[in-house]
C-alpha cells in the first residue's frame, strides 16, 4: 500500500509502520546499547554478575544478580538472562522529557519500570508497557527478568514503533558518556615509580569518573612496557585531566606515555 498521512493517525508507511508524532521519526530510543552491540568491559557469556555490576554497556545486574549468556554478533545480539536474575538500565534525568512513554522489546523476558525512580518496581509484564506520570528531568528505569532479550526501546508516546538502529559510532559515544575502558595521554615520571599522565576524553562523561583497577603499561622514552601496578591519585573532571600511575620503574622527569595496552576503567554510571 502507499504511504498514508492523515491528521488523526499520523504517517503510515507502506509496510504498515505507524509514526504518530514528530518524536517518533528519529532519535527516539531513550535506552542506549539496547541491542547489546557494545561490550567495553568485556563481559563473558554466563559469567557471574553481582548485584549492581555492569555487563554490556549501560546494563547492570538487578538485586539478585544479572548473569546472562549470549553469542556476540556485529549486529543486534540477543541475550538470555538466567533464571532468577535481571538486568536494569537507568535513564539519566537530563534525557527524560516527561509525560507518557512506551517500552517495547523482543524476546521472552518480562519487564517492569521505575517511574521517577532509578529502582524499578511492580509486576513484570509482557511487551509493550505504557508508562504514564513520568516527570520531566527526573530519572526513570527499566528492568528485564529471566528469558531472551533484544532490541529494547523506550520512547515518548503511547504507540511502540520499530526498533531504532543508530550508527555504531554514535551508540559507542552515547555509552562512553557513562563508561570508558582506557585513558591515553602523555606526561613524565615524578619519581622512579610514579608517572603523571595527562589526557582528555573524546566524549564528555556524565560526571567526574571514578577509577577502577588498571592494567597495561606505560612507555618511558626509549624504554617500553613499564607495568602499571596501581593508581596512587588523580586530578580528573568529566573532560579528562591527570592520572598518577605507580609503575614497575622508570627515570625521574623522563617523558612517558600511556600505551594502547593500557586499561583504566573510568565510570560515571548512574
Amino acid at each position: 500500500m502507499p504511504a498514508i498521512f492523515d491528521g488523526t493517525n499520523g504517517l503510515t508507511f507502506n509496510d504498515g509502520t505507524l509514526m504518530g508524532s514528530a518524536n517518533s521519526l528519529g532519535m527516539r530510543n531513550a535506552l542506549f546499547n539496547a541491542d547489546f552491540r557494545i561490550n567495553q568491559r568485556g563481559y563473558v557469556s554466563a559469567a557471574t554478575l553481582a548485584a549492581g555490576a555492569y555487563g554490556h554497556d549501560r546494563f547492570k545486574a538487578g538485586a539478585a544478580g544479572g548473569d546472562y549468556s549470549f553469542t556476540q554478533l556485529a549486529s543486534s545480539t540477543q541475550v538470555t538472562i538466567a533464571s532468577g536474575k535481571s538486568l536494569i538500565q537507568v535513564v539519566e534525568d537530563k534525557n527524560v522529557v516527561g509525560g507518557s512513554y512506551v517500552l517495547s522489546w523482543t524476546g521472552t523476558a518480562l519487564a517492569r519500570v521505575g517511574v521517577n525512580s532509578a529502582t524499578p518496581s511492580g509486576t513484570f509484564v509482557v511487551s509493550p508497557i505504557l508508562i504514564t506520570g513520568q516527570t520531566a528531568g527526573t530519572t526513570m528505569s527499566i528492568e528485564f527478568n529471566a528469558g531472551t532479550l533484544n532490541t529494547a526501546q523506550l520512547e515518548l508516546g503511547t504507540v511502540a514503533t520499530p526498533f531504532e538502529r543508530r550508527p555504531i559510532g554514535l551508540e559507542l559515544a552515547l555509552c562512553q558518556r557513562y563508561y570508558r575502558d582506557s585513558f591515553f595521554g602523555s606526561g613524565a615520571f615524578d619519581s622512579a615509580t610514579v608517572v603523571q599522565i595527562y589526557g582528555g576524553f573524546p566524549v564528555q562523561m556524565r560526571a567526574t569518573p571514578t577509577i577502577g583497577t588498571p592494567s597495561g603499561s606505560v612507555d618511558q622514552l626509549g624504554v617500553s612496557g613499564r607495568t602499571i601496578t596501581a593508581i596512587t591519585g588523580s586530578a580528573l573532571n568529566s573532560n579528562g585531566g591527570r592520572i598518577a600511575f605507580t609503575t614497575s620503574g622508570g627515570t625521574a622527569l623522563a617523558p612517558a606515555a600511556a600505551t594502547t595496552a593500557t586499561f583504566v576503567p573510568l565510570s560515571a554510571e548512574l
